[in-house]
């Protein structure tokens, strides 16, 4: 089995646990709304007054399924403790994804360790998904007027290539995905982009300015030398 291959297999394994863990947090809530509603709606015409109580269980079932929605979903996606990046890359690596680091020894300027950390987890987490056998590149530059993400991958595609299938596809409200990363960067101050690169593959990038002021980016922004 190639690298890729496994990540695949590591990713597919890892969305079915997911898959189960929201299903046994919420499955049985909203069947038991989904049945209050269809008794309301029976109740409406003949015995309005039994309605209220429909609605009265719904929304105390609404409230409960929530509840242990969100409390799956922490347990899930914890708040890292210390966004170790370096940390992050070996898990990734040792999964069977190549990463490069540049430099080796990364520096996020405080206050942006959660979003940069956040944005490089989610990129890698696509770049298994949809990459080739090329790994990927997270490179931090850190200049006087701004700080700069880059994380591509190195051969998921063709120059010129469309975004692939599936690639930003929002996975739940509260930011994941390409929307997530765009709405941590921006609530940071940063701007966001994402596209495929000249060369093949695709990238996301994030600029936060020093001083207030950062040029736009866009999908044609990424260099082509890795």
């Amino acid at each position: 089995m190639t690298a890729a291959a496994g990540v695949r297999e590591l990713v597919a394994a890892e969305r079915a646990r997911l898959a189960d863990e929201v299903h046994d947090a919420a499955g049985h809530g909203f069947a038991t709304i989904a049945m209050q509603a269809g008794v309301a709606l029976l109740m409406l015409d003949e015995h309005p007054e039994r309605v209220r109580e429909s609605l009265e269980a719904i929304r105390s079932t609404s409230a409960q399924a929530l509840g242990r929605l969100r409390s799956a979903l922490d347990v899930m996606d914890p708040e890292p403790a210390d966004h170790d990046l370096l940390r992050l890359v070996g898990g990734v690596r040792a999964a069977g994804l190549p990463v490069d680091v540049e430099p080796a020894e990364p520096y996020v300027p405080a206050g942006l360790e959660e979003p940069v950390y956040r944005v490089v987890r989610e990129a890698l987490t696509n770049v298994a998904r949809h990459a080739g056998p090329g790994g990927a590149l997270v490179r931090l530059a850190d200049g006087p007027r701004e700080f700069v993400l880059e994380v591509v991958d190195r051969g998921g595609g063709s120059p010129g290539a469309a975004e692939p299938a599936g690639f930003g596809r929002v996975r739940a409200a509260g930011g994941r995905g390409l929307a997530g990363m765009r709405a941590r960067v921006t609530e940071a101050g940063g701007v966001f982009a994402a596209g495929p690169r000249p060369d093949g593959g695709f990238g996301v990038v994030a600029r936060f300015p020093r001083d207030g002021v950062c040029l736009p980016v866009d999908g044609a922004g990424f260099r082509g030398d890795v």
